[in-house]
């Protein structure tokens, strides 16, 4: 009995002794785990600071695209990416900066890994002209005015009734006005039975264009465009071309539209 009792005992104790030599395994192996994982991720904090300030990964080369107009030299000058990290190169930023120059429409801009910046612009186009006095400014589509461009032949002129100063390239002209002029060309004959002649703008008329039936109409802003066109659309087919000749049909108040003599400037309804 003393025997069996010994040898149990003996069994319990060795088997005490392996569960510790597992726990003691276990616990070594999880203690190298952390050690290796603290290891790797100082590694790859390195690694990444000496990319940051690698010569491998600078600026090296600023490639230009889509100017015909936009002198490439400004674009460089005012991007200034010299020998910059390629990491850091904030993209919108450059965009906004390029987007600033009048004969810019819109500015892309991507990074050539390892060491190239690609920036692609698209111009503004010429639409049309607006006269000021005795100027003559070259418009786009949304009323900046641009240089070094013209539009194609036979292009809509906007006359500005009002005293202005001179403008410059990057100004804008009332966008409204020329947002109008365009849909006025492309739907009044459309709906009415004549063409327009020639445009005009002011701050207190907004815009008033000449027909080819001798009359003229003030349209006025574009706001309710498709109610003023439908108004208009109803008295001509009322009184026909013939009868509005010689007059102003003012269509800036609604279902309240006036008919005024172009001579004597009094009302007729």
């Amino acid at each position: 009995m003393r025997r069996r009792a010994v040898r149990s005992k003996r069994r319990v104790l060795e088997g005490e002794v392996l569960l510790d030599d597992r726990r003691e395994q276990r616990l070594k192996r999880f203690r190298w785990g952390r050690l290796l994982f603290a290891v790797a991720v100082v590694s790859v904090i390195a690694g990444m600071i000496g990319l940051y300030f690698s010569p491998l990964l600078r600026v090296q080369n600023v490639k230009v695209g889509g100017t015909s107009v936009v002198s490439v030299a400004a674009v460089l000058d005012l991007v200034s990416l010299d020998h910059d990290s390629m990491l850091r190169v904030d993209t919108n930023d450059i965009a906004q900066r390029v987007d600033s120059l009048p004969m810019v429409l819109k500015t892309s801009v991507e990074r050539d890994w390892p060491q190239t910046i690609r920036i692609v612009i698209t111009e503004r186009s010429p639409w049309g002209y607006w006269r000021s006095g005795d100027d003559l400014y070259v418009i786009d589509g949304e009323g900046y005015v641009l240089r070094g461009v013209l539009p194609d032949e036979g292009a809509i002129t906007i006359h500005a009734t009002d005293a202005a100063l001179p403008l410059a390239p990057g100004d804008r002209v009332d966008g409204d006005a020329v947002f109008l002029t365009q849909v006025l060309v492309q739907r009044v004959p459309e709906a009415v039975s004549v063409n327009v002649t020639a445009i005009e703008f002011s701050a207190e008329l907004g815009l008033t264009i000449e027909t080819t039936a001798g009359y003229d109409v003030v349209i006025g802003d574009s706001q309710n465009f498709d109610h003023k066109l439908a108004v208009w659309e109803a008295l001509e087919g009322q009184l026909g071309p013939e009868g509005m000749s010689g007059h102003l049909l003012d269509l800036r108040f609604g279902d309240r539209p006036s008919l005024q003599p172009l001579e004597t400037g009094g009302d007729e309804t």
